[in-house]
């Protein structure tokens, strides 16, 4: 009799060498163990195949395939998972090891919950401690802030199969925020919770890697949600599908570029206090290009010129000022 495992943990990799073996290893040292790990390693092109063919665990089964992003490589794993639950999991980020144990036992004394994920722990590259992310944790107060804010850490994310099959899986015009939309589609019909235990480490490797795409996943998280609108209101969403490219390339709105570079503000703020001077310049330099006013971004050329951190500190602090009276 073939054994068919519980939950069917799948993860995509994509040149992810520098973490990858704490991350797999996070997964191998569950409490809970009646699991495969399924692996796509998405056409990389350094050392992770090696490091993925080195280990011998019978749980994991690994896929190598040309480049095809997350989205896809995801549909594809899940397509090929046998288990009744479905764990995500990043290859950079850290589960803790009772994290599946405490999942599975919440979704299989709550049935009429089927998206789950947890608090988390952001990290940084060397995995020091930066501080905690807790996301409401009812259903109804995810539903009430959710089109304003994603509340799901996606790599700590655990479902269940049939729904998300049932859902459609994610949708592949979605290249990122992929998760964001498929939350929202899973509210529609499921309940959703997140555990207030800190189960998940989510590593910020680079701010300014992070912030890299910002414009794209602001806009394609706005979209998720206008589709939303749309369902909830009985509109057929392929019309605004077939927009979606005329959307992404249009100019940016005022309220857009205020918030894109709030967001490079607080980030810039956090790297201050961490002591990264250049960084937090570099982030800064970047995230001028959205501000509406000629005379910032002669205001940063010039604090630029003498690098000084308590300049950049009151710079921080006027752009709070500014964008108020926008």
């Amino acid at each position: 009799m073939i054994h068919t495992p519980r939950i069917s943990i799948v993860m995509s990799v994509y040149n992810s060498e520098k973490y990858l073996r704490e991350a797999i290893d996070s997964i191998l040292k569950q409490t809970f163990k009646d699991f495969e790990f399924i692996i796509i390693n998405d056409g990389s092109t350094n050392g992770t195949r090696e490091i993925l063919e080195s280990y011998n665990d019978p749980r994991i089964i690994l896929i190598h395939q040309e480049n095809m992003g997350l989205t896809k490589s995801l549909n594809k794993g899940i397509a090929r998972a046998k288990g009744q639950y479905i764990a995500r999991q990043d290859a950079d980020d850290i589960s803790h090891p009772e994290r599946l144990e405490k999942q599975i036992d919440f979704l299989e004394r709550h049935m009429n919950v089927t998206l789950l994920g947890t608090a988390i722990e952001m990290i940084d590259e060397k995995g020091t401690y930066l501080y905690a992310v807790k996301p409401p944790t009812s259903d109804s107060s995810v539903r009430k802030g959710i089109k304003q804010k994603n509340y799901f850490c996606h790599g700590s994310i655990m479902f269940r199969r049939q729904s998300f099959f049932e859902l459609g899986g994610y949708r592949e015009f979605f290249f990122t925020t992929q998760d964001y939309d498929l939350w929202l589609r899973f509210i529609e019909k499921f309940e959703a919770r997140n555990l207030p235990t800190l189960l998940y480490k989510h590593r910020i490797s680079s701010i300014s890697t992070s912030l890299k795409n910002i414009v794209y996943q602001r806009r394609m998280a706005i979209f998720a949600v206008k589709l939303a609108d749309a369902r909830e209101k009985g509109m057929n969403e392929i019309l605004l599908i077939k927009k979606l490219k005329n959307y992404l390339g249009s100019p940016l709105s005022l309220t857009e570029k205020k918030e894109i570079f709030y967001r490079y503000i607080y980030w810039t703020k956090w790297l201050v206090r961490q002591n990264k001077k250049n960084e937090a310049f570099s982030v800064i330099e970047e995230g001028v290009k959205y501000h509406p006013y000629k005379l910032y971004k002669l205001l940063f050329t010039i604090i630029k010129f003498f690098r000084s951190t308590f300049l950049l500190k009151r710079l921080v602090q006027i752009s709070y000022i500014s964008l108020r009276h926008i």
